[in-house]
């Protein structure tokens, strides 16, 4: 069982059905450590999925190892289904930032921040990096190892990830989270390590530096297409907008790429290039 979701000694995946949003149907829970185990995003609560956590987990602790606890990446549904479940079954803690403790309906053990560390035995020491932008509270759990971590949602392997202003996200912040990311990625490359990281959804990033990139590059031109729409005068009310920076979309797709808009719309504004008029904006100058 342990082998079978093996990704590197000392670090096991498991796909496990969540309710997340199209065209994921999966969150990966990681199990790492030593002689002491980090159960990170054991986020399913379907019965079945939750089955198999319980047979790896049965499994590798056959083997003599025990677990030191529970972390959670940040408070969105999708991401701490069995969090409680697995707690009270195990009387391990439950590790969080301050800010995804705030927003879950069940109580923390401890509060986690950049900085934080845990050692889990073999050389498995693990250590939170602050990682904010999609959630307040967002963190990567890294274990310094095996160079796998957690990214939880601040990439995704299938899908995109979404910024909702609504629920505490921020533009600025998340492409400061990226831009940081790939900085500790490529110095770490840079001593001849091979960094891989494990997204919340989809498969295994073996190139994390070339997925953050993607991602700063394509947030970037999303937002210059929403802003150029404004300064341009092609359109300065909200549905304009998001119909000229999303026209390669199809328009189902469009509620949920009005977040994004709304997300880039008050960066601009931050940046002093954009000014609010109605849900929509008009350049700050001219």
């Amino acid at each position: 069982m342990a082998a079978e979701h093996g990704i590197a000694e000392g670090a096991w995946v498991l796909a496990l059905e969540t309710p997340t949003l199209p065209p994921a149907t999966a969150t990966n829970t990681l199990v790492v450590g030593g002689d002491r185990l980090l159960i990170v995003e054991p986020a399913t609560p379907h019965p079945r999925e939750r089955a198999r956590l319980d047979a790896l987990i049965a499994s590798l602790l056959a083997e003599g190892r025990a677990l030191a606890g529970i972390v959670v990446t940040h408070h969105h549904v999708d991401h701490i289904g069995y969090a409680p479940g697995l707690r009270d079954a195990h009387e391990i803690p439950i590790f969080a930032h301050p800010q995804t403790a705030s927003r879950l309906e069940f109580a923390v053990d401890t509060h986690i921040d950049e900085g934080w560390t845990i050692d889990l035995g073999g050389g498995h020491v693990v250590e939170a990096l602050f990682t904010p932008g999609h959630a307040p509270g967002h963190l990567v759990i890294w274990d310094r190892k095996t160079d796998v971590a957690h990214a939880g949602d601040l990439v995704a392997g299938e899908g995109t990830i979404l910024v909702d202003v609504s629920d505490g996200g921020d533009m600025g912040v998340y492409l400061d989270s990226l831009r940081r990311m790939a900085g500790h990625v490529r110095r770490l490359q840079a001593e001849g390590r091979s960094p891989a990281f494990v997204p919340a959804h989809g498969p295994v990033l073996p190139d994390p530096v070339a997925v953050l990139d993607h991602y700063v590059s394509h947030r970037l031109a999303r937002e210059d297409k929403i802003r150029r729409a404004v300064i341009e005068g092609k359109s300065r009310a909200f549905l304009g907008i998001l119909a000229a920076a999303y026209d390669d979309v199809p328009k189902h797709l469009w509620p949920i790429a009005a977040m994004s808009v709304e997300a880039h719309l008050r960066k601009l504004v931050a940046d002093g290039e954009l000014v609010r008029a109605g849900k929509g904006a008009r350049p700050a100058r001219g």
